[in-house]
């Protein structure tokens, strides 16, 4: 996912360096850079951008002042070598504060932010939108969303604050726990057997001994969960 930016400052070396850094960031797309306010405004007019690296004081129009009147209004980093407007910044909602001068490591902890932020209420968007008929999830798997069918699914691997979702030509990474996880998947297709470990149904191949074979994997039902696949099992046969 790549997001959207402009430049807003009236030094010369401020925006040279900030188009450098901006260059060796793979998600970023740049727009534009702009020596004035009203020139950024006049753009931000046509030019919807995810977020601004926002100088604060110029000469036209301050970046404070220029916040306050651009709408829809996009996720800020401010960036200035006065520390005392960093209480105004941040009651602005400005993502970050980059206090001049700032270098390459501090500009990504501050570009990763707006990106995290963005991705997040992204994903959020999708399940808002999300109905019973869907056949699908999007997760999140580093800085992709990832487009996954539930019949692709053979099973499911947490760990920790992970799951990796097991398919037959690929496995999707996400940082998300198991519990969570359940509420999203068609409960007449998945099913836990074990604190690690859900399965889609339909991938079965055997099971023998407390272990269900999928695709060549033998996966343990915990006693945890042995109930529920008996019940399982039982409606299944019949």
């Amino acid at each position: 996912m790549s997001i959207k930016c402009i430049i807003v400052d009236d030094e010369p070396l401020a925006r040279k360096l900030l188009i450098d850094f901006c260059e060796k960031v793979p998600f970023i797309e740049l727009l534009g850079d702009f020596s004035s306010g009203l020139q950024a405004m006049s753009f931000l007019r046509d030019n919807p951008v995810d977020f601004l690296f926002l100088d604060i004081k110029m000469p036209d129009i301050s970046g404070i002042e220029l916040i306050k009147v651009i709408d829809p209004k996009p996720k800020i980093i401010f960036t200035t070598a006065f520390a005392e407007y960093a209480v105004d910044g941040f009651e602005l909602d400005a993502m970050d504060y980059l206090l001049k001068p700032f270098d390459f490591p501090r500009f990504l902890k501050a570009v990763n932010k707006v990106s995290d932020q963005l991705q997040d209420k992204q994903i959020e968007k999708l399940k808002a939108s999300k109905n019973q008929r869907d056949d699908f999830l999007f997760v999140k798997d580093g800085r992709s969303l990832v487009k996954v069918h539930f019949n692709e699914v053979l099973y499911i691997k947490g760990m920790k604050d992970y799951v990796t979702f097991h398919c037959p030509d690929k496995k999707v990474m996400s940082l998300m726990n198991m519990k969570d996880l359940e509420k999203d998947l068609p409960g007449e297709q998945f099913l836990r057997i074990h604190q690690s470990y859900i399965i889609n149904i339909d991938g079965i191949t055997s099971i023998n001994n407390d272990k269900v074979n999928i695709a060549g994997e033998f996966l343990p039902v915990s006693q945890t969960y042995k109930q529920t696949f008996k019940k399982f099992l039982e409606n299944y046969l019949g």
